[in-house]
């Protein structure tokens, strides 16, 4: 994130997911001094404001792809 944006992350939210748990990870967020908070699973409101992130995400991705000419068989 830091090298393509020069942006930093300021904190990582995970659901406690096993992708997230694995030492390596932890040992890699402390280095970076990532701060990471853990989330309840299927808590409404959580989950409301993810996907409500993901939608955002989703379409400035595809924005960007029609922006730089992509085809739309890439904008799935």
């Amino acid at each position: 994130m830091k090298n393509q944006t020069g942006k930093t992350i300021k904190c990582l939210r995970t659901d406690n997911g096993l992708e997230f748990c694995s030492m390596e990870f932890n040992e890699f967020c402390k280095d970076e001094g990532i701060p990471r908070k853990d989330i309840v699973c299927y808590n409404p409101q959580k989950i409301r404001v993810a996907k409500k992130m993901n939608k955002i995400l989703l379409e400035r991705t595809r924005c960007m792809l029609s922006n730089l000419g992509f085809n739309r068989s890439f904008l799935g």
